[in-house]
């Protein structure tokens, strides 16, 4: 009798293959969740980076760190960012994961933390120089499904940020962002430590030479020192970018100019 059952159970399957249906749990099955993020949007370059722009008129004037849930809608116009470490935000029960894995409750558990937020800058999954190349890219490809998401789930204004380790990234690391206007740059580590200085202009430097349509750059820094941060993005200012250095908690607790 058992035989007979996964006999028909099989047929059921072959005629529902042979009709061209999918089964219904096969993506989960093969952990391919995150294929309902990227079907929504196309892949670019040469590890096929999932598309995403950013075209905004009204930009944001305060920016939330995500552990600090009590500020995420300060004003009107504040924007939601990822500056913390990413176990804050990409832990076991992390955005990708909730993704990854197809769980609902974890999925429901960030739409409700991000309910009423209209802006996000992407997760900023760090990329460092002393690993291997591949899990930089990979979490490249992290941020792109996260930002995908929260742009179609919350229907949210997500800025690009531009994440960098090393000129060896560079390349890469502006795939399916040809047609945004603005991005996000952080100075966090960046005083007192002029490799990761010059790291990060040459960063500037190839963005906005290959993002053709970039017209903002939007700053996260801890510096009070407006003039000073501006000084490093320059080469941004000589080719007519705008900057727009909103406030933050933290710069706030800075006592000391930068």
């Amino acid at each position: 009798m058992i035989k007979a059952i996964d006999n028909l159970k099989n047929d059921i399957k072959d005629y529902l293959v042979k009709k061209g249906c999918r089964l219904k749990n096969l993506r989960k099955l093969l952990n391919l969740n995150f294929t309902d993020v990227t079907g929504r949007t196309y892949a670019v370059g040469e590890y096929d980076l999932p598309y995403i722009t950013a075209k905004i008129t009204k930009y944001p004037d305060y920016i939330a760190l995500y552990d600090e849930k009590n500020n995420y809608r300060r004003t009107d116009k504040t924007c939601v960012s990822f500056y913390n470490y990413d176990v804050a935000f990409d832990g076991l029960l992390g955005i990708y994961n909730a993704i990854y894995y197809d769980v609902d409750e974890l999925k429901s558990f960030y739409r409700d933390r991000f309910t009423g937020v209209k802006y996000f800058i992407a997760p900023d999954y760090s990329l460092c120089g002393d690993i291997n190349h591949i899990e930089n890219l990979h979490r490249l490809f992290r941020a792109r499904i996260a930002s995908v998401w929260l742009t179609l789930e919350l229907n949210a204004m997500v800025i690009p940020n531009i994440t960098y380790s090393e000129p060896k990234i560079f390349p890469n690391m502006l795939d399916g962002m040809e047609n945004c206007e603005v991005v996000a740059f952080s100075t966090k580590g960046l005083r007192n430590n002029e490799k990761y200085l010059d790291t990060m202009k040459n960063a500037l430097k190839y963005t906005v030479d290959n993002l053709k349509k970039l017209r903002t750059i939007m700053i996260y820094t801890l510096s009070k020192n407006d003039e000073k941060i501006r000084s490093w993005f320059d080469y941004a200012v000589q080719h007519g970018i705008k900057l727009i250095i909103p406030d933050n908690r933290s710069r706030n607790l800075v006592l000391q100019e930068v």
